[in-house]
């Protein structure tokens, strides 16, 4: 049993150090978020949301593996399964929208950060209906084939809903600017620039997506060897520590994604750098004067 616990101690390590350094970073994010005001629009609204899940997701998991006995503790880890998977996928729904509901005006009227909240809201709520359940199933190898399926799911209609977007934007044509009035160019111009924006941050989930699939790969055929084993023995065990570990790399490489494909994050951080770094010189200067003074 001594052997045991030290063979899931080990592999218990690296979720831990990963955890910690995810909600560390994303904490950061969220920084940076609420002292940049050109973030805080619903544009960025469901990456907000996704940064949110990347520090509940790690900070549930490590509560997961110490008290993994307790009901709760297995249900709100299940209920934050899924809320960054569901917040990539609100992102393709969300741009197909921009760019079906044209002029852009009629978009600005259907999504209005109230009905952005809700629906990043409504996110939190589907992840627990799919995932609660499941912590009081009887059955466990049906418990462990849900586990590997919706996760997959999602992931193949996130890359469909992805790629009918990438279609849609390499099929826009823009109407010529000569057949309409001033008010028609204008109108115009907001649509190219719809299709410039939805571009740029679809090509940044692409990344976060591929990403996220090739991190919660291991997690799925971890599950779906238990499934078709029958039975939890050691080496499952010990494989799944290290896929949740994979898992929560992903919540690591997000910011390091936002901060290389958004402007306004970048910058937002290096004004946070300086603050700080100005502070840490005052600082240092007040507590050197105050030394001279005191040796004086």
């Amino acid at each position: 049993m001594d052997d045991v616990d030290a063979v899931l101690m080990r592999a218990s390590i690296p979720v831990h150090v990963v955890a910690g350094i995810a909600v560390v970073l994303n904490l950061l994010v969220v920084v940076v978020f609420a002292r940049t005001k050109l973030l805080r629009i619903k544009y960025y609204g469901f990456v907000f949301n996704l940064i949110l899940a990347d520090i509940a997701y790690p900070a549930m998991l490590i509560t997961f593996i110490h008290f993994r006995h307790v009901a709760t503790v297995v249900a709100l880890s299940r209920a934050f399964f899924l809320t960054a998977q569901l917040s990539i996928l609100a992102v393709a729904v969300n741009r197909l929208l921009a760019l079906s509901l044209m002029p852009p005006a009629r978009y600005d009227a259907v999504v209005t950060p109230v009905r952005m909240v809700v629906a990043c809201l409504l996110i939190w709520i589907l992840s627990a209906v799919l995932f609660l359940p499941t912590t009081y199933l009887q059955d466990p190898t049906i418990n462990w084939l849900i586990q590997a399926l919706i996760p997959l799911f999602i992931l193949i209609v996130t890359g469909v809903l992805y790629l009918v977007v990438f279609r849609k934007i390499s099929m826009y044509t823009p109407p010529l600017a000569s057949i309409g009035g001033v008010n028609n160019i204008h109108v115009d111009g907001q649509a190219t620039t719809r299709v410039r924006q939805t571009r740029h941050l679809m090509v940044t989930f692409t990344i976060i997506f591929v990403a996220s699939a090739v991190c919660w790969l291991p997690f799925c055929v971890g599950f779906i060897v238990l499934f078709t084993h029958g039975e939890l023995t050691l080496s499952v065990v010990v494989f799944l520590r290290y896929s949740y570990a994979a898992l929560l790399v992903n919540s690591a490489l997000n910011p390091f994604i936002y901060f290389w494909r958004f402007r306004e994050g970048r910058e937002g951080f290096y004004r946070l750098l300086c603050a700080c770094s100005s502070r840490w010189k005052h600082q240092t200067e007040t507590d050197a004067s105050t030394v001279a003074e005191t040796e004086m």
